[in-house]
Order: C-alpha cells, then structure tokens, then sequence
C-alpha cells in the first residue's frame, strides 16, 4: 500500500506541538520590549548616570579619608619633630625651665652594686 503525502502542517502538529505556543510567546516578548524601548533608553541612562555618580562619591570618600590621614599625621608629626628638636638643641619653650639629671658616680663601683643588692 503506496504512503500519501502528509500535509506539512500536520507534520509540525504531531511532531513540534508547543511550537504554536512557544512562537506565540515569543512574539508577545518581542512586542513588549519595542512598545517599552523608551522607558529602557531612560533606564539604562539613569543607570549610567547613577554609576558614575557613585564613583565620583567613592572617590570623594577616598580623598577625605587620605586628607584625615594626613592631618593625624601632621598633629602627631608635629608634636614628635619640635620635641626631637628642643631635645636636641636644648631649646625652650617661653616659662620652661631645664632640669639635668646628672647620674652619681661613687669611687668604686663594686660598693654601689653590694649597697643595690642591700636594698
């Protein structure tokens, strides 16, 4: 017995039968993003717009954090220079007075490790 011809579209019915369904779909996505194509141009500069905002802030954050460094190393800095400096060439400051601390010599100094060892 001779096969006849199946029509095509029987051939996607039984074989493919969410094809419909899915093209359907497809289309309907399609559709939505071109009738949306504006209001996608304005969310993707505002999106633009907003990450270079947010870099420029960061940066920004970043300054300020290297400026604060800087100034507690100025304050502290200061403080360590012009005491380094006043020891070492004996300077003072006005109503500061200068107190030596000479250390004792004894004659000999076996007597003054016994009298250490005393107390």
């Amino acid at each position: 017995m001779p096969q006849t011809a199946q029509p095509v579209r029987s051939l996607f019915k039984h074989r493919l039968p969410g094809l419909r369904t899915i093209m359907l779909m497809l289309g309907g996505v399609l559709l939505l993003v071109l009738l949306n194509v504006g209001s996608l141009r304005r969310y993707v500069t505002a999106r633009q717009q907003r990450n270079r905002i947010a870099e420029v802030v960061e940066s920004k954050k970043e300054s300020l954090r290297e400026l604060e460094r800087q100034k507690r190393s100025l304050e502290l800095g200061m403080f360590e220079n012009e005491k380094s400096v006043r020891e070492s060439y004996r300077l003072l400051r006005p109503g500061e007075r200068m107190i030596l601390l000479v250390p004792e010599e004894s004659k000999t100094s076996g007597t003054t490790a016994a009298k250490r060892a005393t107390k």
